[in-house]
């Protein structure tokens, strides 16, 4: 039911069953994720959505996204053009997906998120991050997602000196 303008997809595994995230949105879109069930590639399956200003989402203008793992628990980060923010959802239970953390441009330390636009997330020792691109700022911003629902600016990169990061849009 969340697909029309569909952009960005993420897969991740619950449960011995593969799944897929989709942003879909953005210009007239759906303004939402849908999760789809692709453990049998020829039969996908729709399992659950979720919408921008539904159940607390912040999904206005969903584009990039990225799934991690902490401990049992599995997330999925959308960077949202719209709302210039990103929203974290625990995808554990792909039948019920629940708005755990946001982080929104201009707060909390977070300076680079000004129409985020992709996202992809890493490992470093025991710390999980999220480094999203921002088209508005020309730069990075980086998030320590650790504790998801409580998303921590610890660094960010713009355009300019040894950074080259200006939007060629």
């Amino acid at each position: 039911t969340e697909l029309l303008k569909a952009n960005s997809v993420a897969t991740f595994v619950v449960d011995g069953s593969t799944y897929a995230i989709v942003t879909a949105g953005a210009n007239l879109g759906d303004d939402g994720v849908q999760l789809i069930d692709v453990s049998e590639p020829s039969t996908p399956l729709a399992v659950s959505s979720a919408q921008d200003g539904v159940d607390s989402f912040m999904l206005d203008g969903p584009r990039g996204v990225a799934t991690f793992v902490i401990g049992s628990s599995t997330y999925a980060i959308v960077a949202c053009v719209t709302d210039h923010v990103v929203q974290i959802i625990d995808v554990s239970d792909p039948s019920a997906l629940v708005a755990v953390g946001s982080a929104t441009d201009g707060t909390g330390g977070f300076n680079t998120l000004r129409s985020p636009y992709d996202v992809a997330t890493f490992v470093i020792g025991a710390s999980t991050y999220a480094i999203v691109s921002s088209v508005t700022d020309n730069g990075v911003q980086l998030i320590d997602v650790s504790d998801p629902s409580t998303p921590v600016a610890v660094g960010e990169a713009t355009d300019g000196g040894d950074f080259s990061l200006s939007s060629s849009r």
